[in-house]
């Protein structure tokens, strides 16, 4: 007797699994989870575990795994029907024979699957051949080794027609190649077939069960395209229902796991082959309603880490606006903002694991991200600007449906304006470039101090924003101190304002603390021959207070950096005045203005001018 999907999965909806488990094993509740001592082998310690939320149990030390027909099939010695029947007398359910139609959709999946598994088998045997070596020198050249191509049993498809012809060997006909995806009729001439991919690494897809339902591929080429391919929808294959790796690692994800979100199968790999597993991706579209529900399933607060290009961030703000349609209590999203046009595979060659690692617990809540992305597209500098970006933080709150959690993002967010707008004396001017978990304003001008200490003579403007720039490349500290004041702070200079955004990016965590092993290792990497180039002039007024206090370096940074503030406060004024000028009184008024900034540049020329001659 065949059951329907339908009616399997509504008799485990109606009865848990520490249930049918408790009945042969003694169960001790830990947590979400039940633990016991394994029924497949003699064990002293612990190893098996229930999980009736996920509707599973798994077996550490024998590696079983399985649900309340599996269990019944493993310890209790039934067969699957009579698993089924049992249970389903439990349940209530009444069983009901599939219909002649029901039944030929049945064995044609079960034709479907095992053309996929033996495609599977053909393309992993193929990377190996003498002739396809390119492709295997491939992966190999991407750090991907011999351990985890067996691992995700990466293949290869080879040019022409050969996984038809081996199907064809082994029995199938070319209507079920069809029906798998694997094979593709020729629409002029319908009795000529040829294989869907072609010399292309191949990634086997599985669904929750495991089971392979479609591939991925990917060109060697560069000249090659698409540069990806996957297997088109089928009965089997749902693009948007699955993500790649899930069921790999899902029976080791434990409630505090990080689980992370990459954007395709190369960064999954990629990140196996560099030593962390605990990632899965999308298939090469925007993640959709099903793959967040099956995220938040095992995760209460799952990090998306997508590339750190412009592609990467808008994806990363897609999925906030659906998180947030979507959020229940105690479910939410992180993120992980990479630097510019780094992808995960890059960002640990570059800056090894540990450094991965310590991203990983820097992400920034879905909060922030909102927050920033409804900053970066409004001007706050003017009064309709900031009701510009209260009215963009609405309209996010209002697409969340939960009424307990939008009160709270309503608070949240009206703390944070209160801050921001009111309860601070301080320059506050963001950017419209997304950068990293903020995003900063273009700034107002900066000071030239062409006869003071820092004279010119640089690719950049050698002024005070180089010095509080270079304050902090030589004394990253600071930032442990000053992290919101930087963070605020206007900046003229395309490059030095992104320097500074990078560094905001990276030190910026949820509870406002700092890697500063992380940050100085970035700052040695990226910006040791910019700064020694470009800010030689600033390096050597800082280089002059080495061997002050700590406590008077971060002073006079200070002072340096309100300095540069107030001139770039006084240049606003004047341009927003300039305009305004109706009568005598209003020129008065304005010719104040500059004489206070002429009189403000002065006198600080002079404080950082004298030690010109010393």
């Amino acid at each position: 007797m065949k059951f329907s999907t339908n009616i399997l999965n509504e008799i485990k909806d109606r009865i848990l699994v520490s249930q049918v488990v408790g009945k042969k094993v003694q169960l001790k509740k830990k947590g979400k989870e039940y633990v016991g001592l394994s029924p497949f082998n003699k064990e002293r310690t612990p190893s098996f575990t229930v999980n009736d939320e996920k509707q599973f149990y798994h077996c550490f030390s024998t590696n079983k795994h399985g649900d309340i027909f599996t269990f019944l099939v493993e310890v209790g010695g039934l067969s699957f029907p009579e698993a089924v029947e049992k249970l389903a007398e439990e349940a209530g359910i009444q069983l009901q024979s599939l219909s002649p139609e029901e039944e030929s959709k049945f064995n044609k999946s079960k034709e479907i699957f095992s053309v996929l598994d033996l495609s599977k088998s053909f393309f992993l045997s193929q990377l190996f051949e003498s002739g396809n070596f390119f492709a295997l020198k491939y992966l190999r050249e991407r750090g991907v080794n011999d351990e985890i191509i067996k691992d995700f049993d990466i293949g290869f498809s080879p040019q022409g027609n050969q996984l038809e012809n081996f199907l064809l060997s082994k029995g199938f006909s070319h209507e079920i190649m069809i029906l798998s995806g694997m094979v593709i009729q020729n629409e002029k001439n319908i009795n000529n077939y040829y294989d869907r991919f072609r010399n292309r690494i191949i990634f086997p897809i599985r669904d929750t069960r495991a089971r392979v339902v479609g591939f991925g591929g990917r060109v060697i080429k560069k000249e090659d395209q698409p540069k990806y391919l996957n297997s088109p929808e089928t009965s089997v294959f749902h693009k948007g229902n699955i993500l790649y790796n899930f069921s790999k690692i899902r029976s080791d994800i434990k409630e505090r796991d990080n689980l992370i979100v990459v954007e395709g199968y190369m960064d999954v790999v990629s990140l196996a082959s560099k030593g962390f597993n605990k990632a899965v991706a999308p298939l090469g579209t925007a993640i959709t309603e099903s793959q967040l529900n099956i995220l938040w399933k095992e995760s209460n607060t799952p990090i998306i880490c997508f590339d750190g290009d412009r592609a990467g961030r808008a994806a990363s703000l897609r999925v906030s606006e659906l998180a947030l349609k979507l959020i229940k209590p105690n479910k939410s999203l992180k993120f992980i903002n990479l630097p510019s046009n780094l992808d995960p595979d890059d960002y640990i060659k570059n800056y090894g694991l540990e450094s991965f690692k310590k991203l990983i617990d820097q992400a920034i809540p879905l909060t922030s991200l909102i927050w920033d992305s409804c900053m970066g597209i409004s001007e706050v500098n003017t009064p309709e600007g900031r009701s510009g970006f209260e009215s963009e933080l609405r309209k996010k709150i209002n697409l969340i449906k939960d009424s307990s959690i939008k009160k709270h993002y309503g608070l949240i967010f009206k703390q944070n304006l209160d801050e921001l707008f009111y309860n601070k004396t301080r320059t506050v001017s963001y950017s419209n470039d997304y950068g990293g978990g903020n995003f900063f304003k273009k700034g107002i001008t900066s000071t030239k101090l062409k006869t003071s200490i820092l004279g010119s003579g640089g690719e950049l403007p050698s002024d005070l924003e180089a010095l509080v720039v270079s304050g902090v490349l030589l004394f990253p500290e600071i930032i442990i101190k000053f992290f919101e004041i930087l963070e605020s702070a206007s900046f003229k200079n395309t490059r030095l304002r992104e320097i500074r955004n990078n560094l905001i990016m990276l030190g910026k965590k949820e509870d406002g603390g700092l890697g500063i092993d992380l940050l100085k290792d970035y700052i040695k990497i990226n910006y040791k021959s910019f700064s020694e180039e470009n800010l030689k002039f600033a390096n050597t007024f800082w280089l002059n207070q080495k061997n002050k206090d700590f406590n008077e370096i971060k002073k006079l940074w200070l002072e340096i950096l309100s300095d540069d503030q107030h001139i770039k406060s006084l240049e606003k004024d004047i341009k927003d005045n300039i305009d305004r000028i109706d009568n005598e009184d209003d020129e008065r008024r304005f010719i104040e203005l500059i004489k206070n900034k002429d009189n403000s540049i002065k006198l600080i020329e002079e404080k950082y001018g004298k030690e010109e001659n010393e």
